[in-house]
């Protein structure tokens, strides 16, 4: 293992980072389901709860009382908003790898940290593992997204699309994590800059294992209504990989992570034409041709203009 994993001081193997907020109707599930992982090192579930006024507290520290070797509970005296409180959970990550579980979803399989925590230790050419996953839309419907074979993920690729569903993901530790840069309260999700953090701490890739590990619920939050609304996502995506820019960690892949702005703002255009905000969509346009002229983005844009005008 590389030195900067030494750098931390780790008090067991896996942290969950579990963040909640009046999930009353899901959090025992998801407590239950991480507590039947059935492993052979140990794991804690480190919970932030941003102060929920209905049954969760209660739920949490019942479990927290039944199982005080496994579980770090600590509700904020105020509420900080959902990265007010991924950051300050955050500081208390402390094993060696993370897992993320969110108070809506859970795990599937018992052996999910095990089966993923294995391949690390063997495989150091990962900084990160998830898996395939079982959707559920808020109407109950259920969906499922597996690869047939393991698939591999360079930095480049992450950049672009992030591939990982945040309670499939297992990754390597960093110190950086426990002192998150003040951007982080800026950004409306925070597991993709953490993956690509970890990437490059570590020099590595990240890998899909072909099977369903967990389930994540489709809620009617600010991530589902960005969902529908495509051209906000690419948005707060280019966002993302401008603040990452300023980061010292980042540094030796700038030109990467520029040019994963303008896949971004490509994006972003395409989805405001697509939802017939065209003038917007055009100084987008204008803003990355005077940067860089592309005929490669003339033509995408050219398309997108075709596809909504065909439609019409």
């Amino acid at each position: 293992m590389s030195n900067t994993q030494l750098q931390l001081t780790t008090d067991c193997t896996v942290s969950v980072f579990l963040l909640t907020y009046n999930q009353e109707q899901f959090i025992a599930q998801t407590l239950d389901s991480i507590l039947s992982q059935e492993t052979d090192f140990s794991y804690k579930i480190i919970i932030g709860d941003d102060t929920s006024d209905d049954n969760t507290s209660s739920i949490c520290r019942e479990y927290a009382s039944r199982f005080p070797d496994k579980i770090d509970y600590h509700r904020h005296s105020s509420n900080l908003g959902l990265m007010g409180n991924f950051v300050k959970t955050a500081t208390r990550l402390n094993g060696k790898y993370i897992a993320i579980c969110d108070g809506d979803d859970y795990w599937l399989d018992p052996l999910k940290l095990q089966k993923q925590v294995s391949l690390l230790e063997k495989n150091e050419k990962y900084a990160l593992v998830g898996t395939g996953v079982q959707i559920i839309l808020k109407n109950g419907d259920i969906s499922q997204k597996m690869q047939m074979d393991l698939q591999e993920i360079s930095i480049e690729e992450l950049i672009e699309d992030n591939k990982i569903i945040a309670p499939t993901a297992v990754f390597r530790n960093y110190l950086e994590i426990q002192n998150l840069p003040h951007w982080f309260h800026n950004i409306p999700y925070g597991d993709w800059p953490l993956y690509l953090m970890a990437l490059q701490k570590y020099n590595a890739m990240a890998c899909i294992l072909p099977e369903v590990t967990a389930a994540y619920r489709l809620q009617a939050g600010e991530s589902f209504k960005m969902r529908k609304n495509l051209s906000l996502v690419f948005e707060n995506n280019a966002h993302i990989l401008d603040f990452l820019r300023t980061e010292k960690l980042m540094q030796p892949i700038t030109k990467n992570l520029h040019s994963g702005w303008r896949y971004q703002k490509l994006k972003q255009l395409c989805a405001l034409n697509n939802e017939n905000k065209l003038g917007k969509g055009f100084l987008i346009f204008l803003k990355l041709m005077t940067l860089k002229p592309s005929f490669k983005m003339l033509k995408h844009y050219l398309y997108s203009l075709k596809k909504q005008f065909s439609l019409s």
